[in-house]
């Protein structure tokens, strides 16, 4: 009866859908930066992501940029998500890029993990 009342549920875009069905994830956290600013620089230039400046997760938890990995075992296809956290809740996300290996080692090295691609 109040059927309008509800929360419609937004549905997921095709690459959503299938990032999510890859078998693994990994996260890394950045320094705070606005949804709309990391939007428009990675639609100019995906690479922009290699300037953004990594947060130590313990020291500032309370406000950071979560960015999400989902990937393929071998690293075949790769996909990357922005999402804005304050006090560890989830604030808002980016839409969904696909990105090569290349650039993903490059991200992990700023964090001192590697990979072998």
């Amino acid at each position: 009866m109040f059927g309008f009342l509800k929360n419609g549920k937004k549905g997921l875009s095709e690459e959503e859908k299938r990032a999510m069905t890859l078998p693994r994830t990994k996260k890394v956290q950045f320094e705070p930066l606005p949804l709309a600013r990391v939007e428009n620089e990675l639609n100019t230039d995906i690479s922009a992501v290699l300037s953004y400046a990594p947060a130590n997760y313990y020291a500032s938890k309370e406000n950071y940029l979560l960015c999400v990995f989902y990937f393929a075992e071998d690293y075949g296809e790769i996909y990357m998500q922005f999402e804005n956290r304050v006090d560890d809740a989830l604030k808002g996300k980016s839409k969904m890029w696909k990105i090569d290996k290349t650039l993903f080692r490059d991200i992990l090295r700023k964090f001192g993990q590697q990979i072998q691609i």
